[in-house]
Parts: C-alpha cells; sequence; structure tokens
C-alpha cells in the first residue's frame, strides 16, 4: 500500500504511455492487412504514382486524338477512400463562358482507381473542383486553390488539369463528428481553465516531472500515429505522394522532369520519404510516411514551448501549455487529419523567434531561411529579423545574417539547379505567387467577410482592386510593427510582433489561403512567456478556435467555392476582432512604462533543481541567469 501511494503517479503514467503506444502499433498492424493498405500499394505504379502509368503522376500522358479528345489512364478521388474497380470511366466536360466551344474529356483505366467527385466548369472563372482532367506534356492550369502535379500527364482540379485545393479537394466525412466534438470539448475546457487562470495555483510536485512531460508528449504522438493510417486525408496527400515518388526517382531532376511549384527545401524531407516509401515493407504506409514529419513537428514545438515555458512561469504552466499545444484541434486536424506540412513550417518559425531573442542571430536567419525556402509566406517574418538588425546597430549582426543567409540557399538549390536557367528559383516564387488571383482563397478573412472569396483580385473594391488594398494593409501592419517594435526596446517582443504580421497580412492581404494563419497559435504562447502578459493566452485559444474552424470547413464542407455561410461569417468576424484585440495588447506592452514595470502578477519563480542554466534570454537576449 505504501508502494502504490509512493509511486501510483508513475505506475499510471506508465501505463497511460504504454497503452497510447500499444494501440498505435495495433492500429498500424491492422492497417497493413487492411484493403485500404492493399489499395494504397496497388496505387503505386511503376513509377510510384497515383493511378500507376509513367511520369510518378494520376495516370498516363494524355493523347489528343482528331476529335479534341483526350484518352489515358486516371485514377482521382480522396486518398484512403478507395474502391477496388477492374475499369472505369469517367467524362468531365468543360463549358466555355459564352457556352459555344465544348470539349469532353474521357478516360479509361484498368488499373484500381480512387474514385471521386467530378467537377464541371462553367465561365472563364469558376473552376471545377474535385473533378479530374489529364493535362497534355505536362503542362497543368491550376484552377482557383489548385495545385499544380509533377511528372508525365497528371492533373486534378480545374481545365486541363491542376489538383484542386478548394473545398471539393475534402476528406471523407466519417471522422468529422468525432473530431468536431473533440474540438468542442477541448476549448470549452481551455475557456474554463483560461477563466480561472493563475499561475501561482499551478505548482507541481519534484516527483515524476519528466515523466509527466514524456507522457503528455508520447500520447500526443502515439495517438496521432494510431489515427493517421485511416484518415482519408485531403487530395494534397496525392500531390505529395507523387512529389516524393519524382523525387526519389531523380532529387537533382525534380524540377527539370515535372511541373511542381513548391520551394525546393521540403523535398528533401519527400525524397526520403519516398525512398523509404519504394520498399515493399513501408509501401502500406505511404500516407502515414507523408504525416510523419509534421507529427513529429508537432511534438518538437510543443517541447521547445515546455523548454522555454519551464525557466519562466513555472513547472505546473509549462505542463499545461505543453498539453495546450499537443492536444490543439487546430494542431490535430492540420498535421494529422489534412496531411499538411503547416507543422514543420511553424516548427522553424518558432526556432527563429526563440534564436533571435537568444542574440544567436545567424543561426536565426538559417532557420528564417530555410522557412521560405519551405513556403513562400516566410518571408511575412522576414520583418521581425530586420527589426532585430536595425536595433542593435552593429555590423556584425549583419553579416552574420546575410552570410547564413546566402551559404543556407546555395546549400539548398545547388541540386536542383543544374540544367537550370540561373534565374529559375525567382521564376519559380513569381509563378507560385501569382498562382492565386484572388481576394481570399479560402482564408476566412475580411475579404472574405465582405464577399471575396475567391473574387478576382483585380475587382475594384472602393477606389482601389482588391490587391492594392491588400497591398496597402501589409505595408501598414508592417510600419505598425515596426513602431511598436522600437517603442519596446527590447528583442523579447520578436514573438509578439511576429503575431502582428501574420495576423494582420492573413486578415487584410489578398491570395490567403485558408491554413497560413496556423503559426499565430504557436506565437501567441510564444509571446505570452517573453511579455509575461496574459491576453496572449487568450489570443492563443481565439486564433486556435479560427484556424480550427477554417480548416473545418475547408477540409469536410462539400459546397462550392462561393459559398457565404454562417461558420464563414463568424471566423471571418472573429479574426478581425482577434486582430483588434492584439494591436491593443501590443500597445500596452510595448510602452516603456511597461518594459520597466515590476514582473507581471501571474508570474511564478521558475521550479528548477540548483544550479541550472536558464533556456531563456536577458533582457539584452543573451543568455547570462542562473537560477539557484
Amino acid at each position: 500500500m505504501n508502494v502504490w501511494k509512493a509511486n501510483g503517479l508513475k505506475y499510471i503514467l506508465l501505463f497511460s504511455l504504454i497503452l497510447c503506444a500499444a494501440v498505435s502499433i495495433v492500429s498500424l498492424w491492422s492497417y497493413s492487412g487492411s484493403s485500404a493498405s492493399q489499395s494504397a500499394a496497388v496505387r503505386q505504379g511503376p513509377s510510384g504514382g497515383f493511378g500507376g502509368g509513367p511520369g510518378g503522376g494520376m495516370g498516363g500522358p494524355g493523347q489528343r486524338s482528331s476529335d479534341g479528345q483526350t484518352t489515358g489512364n486516371r485514377g482521382t478521388g480522396n486518398v484512403g477512400q478507395d474502391q477496388q474497380n477492374s475499369s472505369s470511366a469517367s467524362t468531365d466536360a468543360t463549358n466555355s463562358s459564352d457556352g459555344k466551344n465544348q470539349g469532353t474529356t474521357n478516360s479509361t483505366t484498368e488499373n484500381p482507381s480512387i474514385s471521386g467527385d467530378k467537377g464541371t466548369t462553367a465561365g472563364n472563372d469558376t473552376p471545377a473542383f474535385g473533378g479530374s482532367g489529364i493535362a497534355r506534356d505536362g503542362q497543368h492550369n491550376r484552377g482557383p486553390g489548385g495545385m499544380s502535379g509533377n511528372g508525365s500527364g497528371m492533373g486534378m482540379g480545374g481545365p486541363g488539369g491542376g489538383m484542386g485545393g478548394g473545398r471539393n479537394g475534402n476528406s471523407s466525412s466519417a471522422y468529422a463528428t468525432p473530431m468536431a466534438i473533440f474540438a468542442a470539448l477541448f476549448f470549452g475546457a481551455f475557456v474554463f481553465i483560461a477563466y480561472r487562470f493563475r499561475a501561482q495555483e499551478w505548482k507541481l510536485g519534484e516527483r515524476n516531472r519528466g515523466l509527466m512531460l514524456w507522457t503528455v508528449l508520447g500520447v500526443g504522438f502515439f495517438l496521432r500515429m494510431a489515427i493517421a493510417p485511416w484518415i482519408s486525408g485531403h487530395m494534397d496527400l496525392m500531390l505529395f505522394r507523387n512529389w516524393a515518388t519524382t523525387a526519389a526517382n531523380s532529387l537533382s531532376g525534380f524540377y527539370t522532369n515535372g511541373s511542381s511549384d513548391y520551394p525546393p527545401f521540403y523535398i528533401y524531407i519527400l525524397y526520403v520519404i519516398g525512398k523509404i516509401g519504394s520498399m515493399d515493407a513501408f509501401s502500406p504506409y505511404m500516407t502515414v510516411l507523408l504525416r510523419l514529419p509534421n507529427i513529429l513537428a508537432d511534438i518538437v514545438t510543443a517541447y521547445m514551448l515546455y523548454r522555454l515555458a519551464s525557466k519562466r512561469v513555472g513547472y505546473g504552466v509549462s505542463l499545461g501549455l505543453t498539453i495546450f499545444y499537443v492536444f490543439n484541434p487546430a494542431v490535430f486536424i492540420n498535421s494529422t487529419f489534412w496531411g499538411q506540412v503547416d507543422s514543420f513550417f511553424t516548427m522553424l518559425i518558432v526556432g527563429m523567434i526563440v534564436l533571435l531573442v537568444e542574440n544567436r542571430i545567424g543561426w536565426s536567419a538559417v532557420l528564417f531561411t530555410i522557412a521560405v525556402l519551405m513556403k513562400p509566406q516566410g518571408i511575412i517574418y522576414g520583418p521581425v529579423l530586420f527589426f532585430e538588425l536595425l536595433r542593435q546597430h552593429k555590423i556584425q549582426p549583419w553579416l552574420l545574417s546575410i552570410g547564413g543567409a546566402v551559404v543556407t540557399t546555395i546549400l539548398v538549390i545547388l541540386p536542383f539547379s543544374w540544367g537550370q536557367e540561373p534565374l529559375w528559383l525567382l521564376d519559380l516564387y513569381k509563378g507560385t505567387v501569382g498562382e492565386y488571383p484572388y481576394a481570399s482563397v479560402n482564408a476566412y478573412n475580411f475579404f472574405a467577410l465582405i464577399g471575396g472569396n475567391y473574387t478576382q483580385d483585380t475587382t475594384t473594391l472602393f477606389l482601389f482592386s482588391y490587391h492594392t488594398w491588400g497591398m496597402i494593409c501589409i505595408v501598414l501592419v508592417t510600419l505598425f510593427t515596426w513602431w511598436m517594435y522600437i517603442r519596446s526596446r527590447k528583442p523579447q517582443f520578436a514573438a509578439a510582433a511576429a503575431l502582428v504580421l501574420i495576423a494582420g497580412v492573413f486578415t487584410f492581404a489578398s491570395s490567403m489561403h485558408e491554413r497560413y494563419l496556423f503559426p499565430a497559435a504557436a506565437l501567441a504562447v510564444l509571446a505570452y512567456l517573453y511579455l509575461r502578459d496574459r491576453r496572449f493566452l487568450w489570443l492563443a485559444g481565439g486564433f486556435s478556435l479560427t484556424i480550427f474552424l477554417n480548416t473545418f470547413d475547408i477540409l469536410y464542407s462539400s459546397n462550392s467555392q462561393d459559398h457565404y455561410g454562417i461558420i464563414l461569417c463568424v471566423t471571418s468576424l472573429l479574426n478581425v476582432l482577434l486582430f483588434v484585440y492584439l494591436v491593443k495588447i501590443v500597445w500596452d506592452c510595448s510602452r516603456p512604462a511597461t518594459n520597466q514595470a515590476a514582473p507581471a502578477k501571474d508570474m511564478v519563480l521558475p521550479e528548477l533543481p540548483s544550479e541550472q542554466l536558464t533556456w531563456g534570454a536577458s533582457s539584452q537576449g543573451v543568455n547570462t541567469t542562473m537560477e539557484k
């Protein structure tokens, strides 16, 4: 009995961790013998692409006959939602805006196919979502929200190809209800705990601290791994799988052999996944492998937040923030359900901010460069690095940043540069940025609130076009952030500055996608840890809610892109209000009187073993504090 009293918590934690690990193993083992995994293995044809066929694409290259019809192998639909057919035939009709020119694409395949909804395009500006078409010679036109393919003859979505990234790239709704219930419980618990939050009451004993942390992280990881095989995911997974196969076949020829518009850094990750997935033992788990880097990124980001928090607000609050991030529905649905890569991108941004505050500017510039080489929207966070370089008034940080950025860029792009034009990377980014000429691309922001979702950004709104208004707002948000950074006079303001930039640009700029706001949840937690203002925790919960609602609605909605529903209205309005609230908070936190005030009332002494060095930074951005 005394043994149980002394070690009861330890036994419970160990049992929970082992149970979740066992559930994960059983789930993966069961999936390997299921029809879904066998379908996934069959779909990986001779070149590893969906539906077989040369070029690693979905279907072989189309052949144009004299009557204007295109015939080729084809498979389309939601990943993991497979129907085994010995043959399939489907027709996509594309009508011109005047109704005069009509073309019909017929395709037949003898390979098992993935069935999906077909889309029809009417008019020049209206895309076909969820449909399929075969593009000739690897040329892929992308409709609104579309994603271009890679490999010969692959295309999905808009006229002539392109992979629809809009509403009809949605996942099976089989798990939508459990996810919605979990989210409701999570956010309800968050409101209750945040309302009663007092840091002084969150003290835990010295025993089993490490075990509690690793139980939280382990349970979060194993639950994701148990769920991942059975979630169909977004159609983006098809694209990632095709790219992984193409990269594994020829990394240096990835861009010359295909038509991908994705920046080069994440192609290395897909290359490794493609190599592993090409093995017979791992081929049934390809969709799990594609999700794995981002599942791991969720756990790493949560651990980084814990490490920083444990030196600033004590162990109890640190563990609570870790639980908040690991089991956050907005995080869960992105990496595990959708299968996107925003978690990996967020891990880079969080690391960049932490290193910047610690005055390790060279390494911060390296992570920033990698983020930009992974996603073009990484440039949104560039002003934070620029503001800190200006604040220091020294030449050495500039040299370190420029040198780190240049060396990183060369190392990342060099393997892809053989046989390319000198400015091929710039052309790649220009094509990507100009690919979505819409006021909003399923981003529930101000433009969506006033009816601008999938409205051409050249459309006039009052005096200017949506695009011009968006650029004006980007400039204003950047200038306001710079003013607040100068006003604060401390590097710890970097997290809040990054949060203002991403929230402001997402809410008021054009061409935003539904997932661009994803890093805001982690950045709000970082801002709380550095500035110790409890209102940032409310922002973390608020942005998590809007990120989840936006992602959930796009992932599971079957409505067309011009749908103007209650979720869009409420979420868009919440994002606008949250940004206004954020402006008020950073205004208060940047005041010189606030900087020199006594510690915030929710601050507690870090609960650390003696002589342990803190992982945070001093007011000058240098790690100089020793806790005893």
